[in-house]
């Protein structure tokens, strides 16, 4: 099982929501990253290097961008907020 599947299986089984974002470019076709969604925020994962990126959520949460967070750590963001 590869990363991206390891993730999705992961946002899967913790009753989130994942939608696998492609590259845009011509020489290759491959997911670059996942949103997850169904928390309390919609954060966006990206296997490759493990950064977990939320914007901010108005009143609430402020913008949060964590490097080499992982997949866990990313799902905690998503149903927390925080």
């Amino acid at each position: 099982m590869n990363s991206i599947e390891h993730a999705i299986s992961a946002i899967l089984d913790n009753e989130l929501t994942a939608i696998e974002h492609e590259n845009n470019s011509d020489t290759s076709s491959d997911v670059q990253h996942i949103s997850i969604i169904g928390g309390k925020r919609r954060v966006e994962y990206y296997p490759q290097t493990g950064t977990a990126f939320s914007n901010s959520v108005s009143g609430k949460y402020k913008s949060i961008s964590i490097k080499k967070a992982g997949i866990k750590r990313a799902i905690k963001l998503a149903k927390s907020g925080n």
